[in-house]
């Protein structure tokens, strides 16, 4: 499989592309509504969801042991998590209606603390006297997709497990897309209870659409050309006609994004300074949720506003990559050079 790919580029853009969709949603400003005709969060998520089942595939293939893959899994994902949550909960005291002594004394801090921790946002998405005028009161309401994604990290060995006792990978990874489309499908436009259609398995065909690409890599390149207009013939359907495309949705999606990663050589190099997109994706929504609360939007240029929170976001992301996960992923690899000195 060639390694040279633009993924670093795809992920950031997919998260700018959350950062946009949130901004003009939560500042709630009329100037920066147009942002809202190139920017969807929920796109954005659809495309963090292929890509990391493909890469997440890989990683659980190239991984020794299922202990080494999970604790991958968790230096990737909990050391910059916990310290967002830790310091929301911590720095909000400044900028909350409550006085310090309130503050910290309220049950909602801790329990916001403790849900959070353990990924249940949505059990107290809130901490206490802040963001009460807001549109809504979440601190982070962007965290919900990260139980979603560990709840992938989870199932894929036993997605791995069944196609390897089945020994029918297209039947495993084609019922799971096919149950997942139902489940969204039935929560979403039947129930009509759209959180519950987003939890998983609602988004797990976008992940299998990853592993399935993934072990078929080789196919998929030899036709690419067909497969992405194809792919873009099927966007083209979904968004104009009323033909009942929605099946082929996911994986149109999917070929679209892989085959764009393998083949925009230009922007191979994107990451090469830092990996700075999950960072963007953790700190953005509470940046925002914070210039709203001070009308900051509306006081000032709401144009220099978004910019400036765009920059902060930035800035945070950078810090985080640097002294938060950076750290965890080099004192991994240099554990993993110590147990096994024969890898390089």
């Amino acid at each position: 499989m060639n390694n040279k790919n633009c993924f670093d580029f795809l992920r950031f853009f997919f998260a700018a592309n959350i950062l946009l969709s949130h901004l003009c949603e939560l500042s709630q400003n009329s100037n920066l509504a147009f942002l809202s005709y190139f920017s969807n969060a929920i796109i954005g998520v659809k495309g963090f969801f292929v890509i990391s089942g493909f890469l997440v595939a890989k990683s659980y293939v190239n991984t020794p042991s299922l202990k080494e893959y999970f604790i991958k899994r968790a230096k990737r994902i909990l050391p910059a998590y916990i310290v967002v949550i830790l310091f929301s909960t911590v720095i909000f005291a400044f900028f909350s209606s409550y006085n310090f002594s309130e503050y910290f004394t309220d049950s909602s801090a801790y329990k916001y603390l403790g849900w959070n921790l353990i990924f249940l946002n949505f059990m107290h998405p809130c901490l206490p006297g802040l963001f009460d005028n807001n549109l809504i009161c979440s601190v982070n309401g962007a965290l919900w997709t990260l139980k979603v994604e560990e709840g992938f990290y989870i199932i894929l060995p036993l997605i791995f497990y069944a196609i390897k006792k089945f020994s029918k990978t297209l039947f495993v990874l084609g019922t799971l897309y096919v149950l997942s489309l139902i489940y969204w499908f039935v929560m979403n436009d039947y129930l009509n209870m759209p959180v519950l259609a987003k939890q998983l398995p609602g988004y797990l065909s976008y992940f299998v659409v990853g592993i399935c690409i993934f072990l078929n890599f080789d196919f998929i390149m030899k036709n690419k050309t067909r497969l992405f207009l194809l792919s873009v013939m099927i966007f083209i359907g979904y968004y104009f006609s009323n033909l009942p495309l929605d099946f082929l949705y996911p994986a149109a999606f999917g070929l679209v994004i892989i085959i764009a990663a393998y083949n925009i050589s230009f922007l191979n190099n994107f990451g090469k300074y830092g990996d700075f997109t999950y960072g963007l994706y953790i700190y953005h929504f509470p940046i925002i949720q914070l210039f709203r609360q001070y009308d900051l939007f509306e006081k000032y240029n709401p144009f220099l506003m978004a910019f400036a929170v765009i920059l902060i976001t930035f800035f945070f992301a950078v810090l985080s990559w640097f002294f938060v996960e950076k750290r965890f992923l080099d004192r991994f690899k240099n554990n993993n050079q110590k147990q096994i000195p024969t890898l390089c």
